[in-house]
């Protein structure tokens, strides 16, 4: 594990004045094959696949980047993009990134599999994971995101990449499930089956956001939510899922998580900001057609469009426009439950850190226990054959 390479961002901790996104999530597509109830690009949808920046055009882009240190190209269906490793390959070249997480509804499993292969063959310093997202148990599944039989591709799809953990030693595959009113009654159930019938070990969520497709995937009970997370961070503290466990800093973000959730439930019952947002400085997004924004929820303040400053992105995030933008985040507050950013704005927030390393020194206190009883390690977990 190569600690330099996320070490270097420390500083960012402290100063956030004249940073470049350490956190950037692009959307190298918008189009997808599902039609998910709970989607919050329903309203976004470009006019023709042939406006989205071409292969030569994103290297322009990365090229004007500094370095990152969380890279998430997604969509719409990110493998729809049939050069998505050559994407991911020009992010690790030029901006050396770190930790590039890919979310997937795991319907095309055979080009994940090659897609994810052709990645870490080519990356063989990159800290890569695969969320593949599943949201109910068979049918279920396939009525919120509209796509009947996903269910079973996404589970073969996940097993697929299960295996292939044994042969790269920096890549990771997780299932993330999308809360919303339509799965919230049965989450406990959806987390047993995973756990125990498809042989998940590793688990998280994301929480019904934006303009949904449907208006009603937001009328969620987030005491539904609290629940699942209660059993999530008491199984991981048990060590009956493993987390982050091939990363360097592993245990540190596995507590982000247990924080997370805490921070985000008291956002939705208290309606307000709870901590500052590093979006437009440590964290920065770009859709399709070269939009760059400072948060994707933000679609109306858009900083600009790379094609119309020769895909200098550099000339867009320290602009005017931009400054403007980061003091308007600044001065009104601005909060979301936006779990991607909200790991930036954890992590790289002195004040909040405590609470990170209270549930860091749980972890490890629970992995010493376990340890020394001589409990076999759950990294070593491998996938359920039954169906």
């Amino acid at each position: 594990m190569n600690y330099k390479r996320y070490l270097k961002y420390g500083t960012r901790m402290f100063v956030k004045r004249g940073a470049s996104p350490i956190y950037f999530v692009f959307f190298v597509t918008d189009f997808c094959n599902a039609r998910c109830k709970h989607c919050l690009l329903a309203e976004h949808r470009p006019t023709t696949k042939s406006r989205e920046l071409t292969i030569d055009e994103i290297e322009r882009v990365s090229a004007s980047m500094d370095d990152m240190l969380f890279f998430t190209p997604t969509g719409g269906e990110p493998f729809l993009r049939q050069d998505l490793a050559e994407i991911v390959k020009i992010f690790y070249r030029n901006n050396h990134a770190a930790n590039v997480g890919i979310p997937t509804n795991g319907s095309l499993t055979g080009r994940v599999i090659e897609t994810t292969e052709s990645m870490l063959k080519a990356c063989p310093g990159l800290d890569l994971h695969i969320d593949v997202s599943l949201d109910g148990v068979g049918e279920q599944h396939d009525e919120i995101r509209q796509f009947p039989g996903l269910f079973e591709r996404a589970t073969q799809t996940y097993k697929e990449l299960r295996l292939l953990e044994k042969h790269y030693p920096n890549f990771s595959t997780c299932v993330e499930i999308t809360v919303s009113a339509y799965n919230q009654d049965q989450l406990l159930e959806i987390y047993d089956y995973l756990t125990h019938k498809v042989g998940v070990n590793t688990v998280f969520t994301l929480l019904t956001r934006g303009a949904p497709r449907d208006p009603g995937a937001k009328g969620f009970d987030i005491a539904k939510y609290e629940e699942l997370h209660a059993v999530l961070e008491r199984d991981n503290k048990a060590r009956m899922l493993s987390g982050y466990y091939k990363m360097p800093f592993s245990d540190l973000l596995n507590a982000k998580r247990i924080v997370r959730p805490r921070i985000i439930a008291k956002t939705v019952r208290e309606r307000r900001y709870q901590i500052p947002c590093y979006a437009g400085s440590l964290g920065g997004a770009m859709f399709s057609e070269g939009q760059v924004l400072p948060c994707e929820l933000q679609v109306d303040k858009a900083i600009g469009n790379v094609r119309d400053v020769d895909y200098d992105f550099k000339k867009l995030w320290f602009s005017p426009r931009a400054d403007e933008l980061r003091r308007w985040i600044r001065d009104t507050k601005c909060f979301c439950t936006y779990e991607c950013f909200l790991t930036v704005n954890i992590l790289f927030n002195p004040l909040v850190l405590p609470r990170v390393l209270k549930e860091y020194g749980a972890l490890k206190l629970a992995e010493l226990r376990h340890s020394l009883a001589g409990d076999e390690p759950v990294a070593v977990i491998t996938t359920s054959t039954e169906d």
